[in-house]
């Protein structure tokens, strides 16, 4: 039954991006592309019921020539079950016109099976920046991870932030992808995706191509959580 459910949420995300591109319009995509990239360097580590990490990441945006931010982020993850996790987490963000402090708290349910993993995040967050300006944004993300050995996993991820700004609302990211999980030993593994998206720049949506890649440096080794944590990543 969990294999079932699986494959219909694998094959709703896959329509969901052909939807996408379809809607907006080939030309659409043509005259509104930029190439992004998003690099990022995350250590984890903890015991029982928490686990933790830190990840400094760059993003670089305008055919990856120009800076759009960098940020290092703080995450406590509190393994309730095999089933759901509560991630409170801080973002400190340096941008070329300004900085931010996010403050945030998600929710993961998770559902397993032998081969394939199923993380639905749901997310809440408060970000002000150096000015005074205010913004809460929400986040729904799904991510579908598959085994294919014991040294690769297949990943497809898809999902959209919805933002309140004083002067604007509305959804500001729709992005969708397949990526690849390569682990190397016990401590190291390597995230590498690619997402399409659209961005909402309050005037316009704008599409963009984003490889993301991610080292994860476990200090753990060997998990030594009471559950399995949720594979997911900053999306």
């Amino acid at each position: 039954m969990r294999e079932i459910l699986l494959k219909h949420i694998i094959l709703s995300l896959l329509l969901t991006l052909s939807f996408s591109c379809v809607s907006f319009g080939q030309s659409d995509i043509d005259n509104n592309w930029d190439n992004q990239i998003y690099l990022g360097n995350k250590v984890t580590f903890g015991k029982d019921k928490w686990k933790f990490s830190t990840e400094l990441q760059t993003r670089l945006e305008n055919d990856f020539q120009q800076l759009d931010n960098w940020f290092i982020e703080f995450t406590a993850n509190y393994l309730i079950s095999e089933h759901v996790e509560i991630v409170p987490d801080f973002r400190t963000s340096v941008k070329p016109t300004k900085t931010e402090i996010r403050l945030g708290i998600g929710l993961l349910l998770k559902m397993n099976t032998q081969k394939t993993t199923f993380t639905n995040q749901t997310k809440l967050q408060y970000d002000i920046d150096n000015h005074g300006n205010p913004g809460i944004a929400f986040r729904e993300v799904v991510f579908v991870n598959h085994k294919i050995n014991d040294k690769i996993m297949a990943t497809l991820v898809a999902g959209a932030i919805y933002r309140w700004w004083p002067e604007w609302n509305g959804f500001q990211y729709i992005r969708v992808g397949p990526g690849i999980t390569y682990t190397f030993d016990e401590k190291h593994r390597l995230n590498m995706s690619y997402f399409v998206g659209v961005e909402n720049n309050t005037k316009q949506w704008l599409w963009a191509g984003i490889p993301m890649i991610q080292l994860v440096i476990n200090i753990n080794g060997k998990d030594k959580y009471n559950y399995t944590p949720a594979n997911y990543f900053d999306f």
